[in-house]
């Protein structure tokens, strides 16, 4: 599983390519994040969400394919605790649902906050 490291209170964003097919037959984009408890290594069903990324269609430039930008603000980041999370995403496709491959995400606790 990929991994990113940011800091509490900072933005989060993280690039979702489209990596095959045609980006407008995606008709909806969601992704959410939920804190992994402590000594596990994954999260289950009833996990809580700890924050939903808001989505924003991205164009193809140069050698970097269409696709979208999923963040999560500053304030909301903040509000998180320090620790290990997981995300992924759901794309509505005109054939079907897709979820992409979790990522681990870790929010240290920042020094400057």
């Amino acid at each position: 599983m990929t991994s990113y490291i940011f800091q509490r209170g900072e933005t989060i964003q993280l690039a979702l390519d489209a990596v095959a097919g045609d980006p407008a037959t995606v008709s909806a984009v969601t992704a959410h994040m939920k804190a992994v408890p402590p000594g596990r290594s994954g999260v289950d069903a009833t996990t809580p969400v700890a924050a939903a990324f808001s989505i924003s269609p991205r164009a193809a430039q140069d050698a970097v394919p269409a696709g979208w930008t999923l963040t999560i603000d500053a304030a909301t980041s903040a509000g998180l605790a320090a620790g290990s999370y997981v995300a992924d995403a759901r794309l509505q496709v005109a054939g079907g649902v897709v979820i992409t491959e979790g990522i681990g995400l870790t929010l240290r606790e920042s020094v400057s906050a």
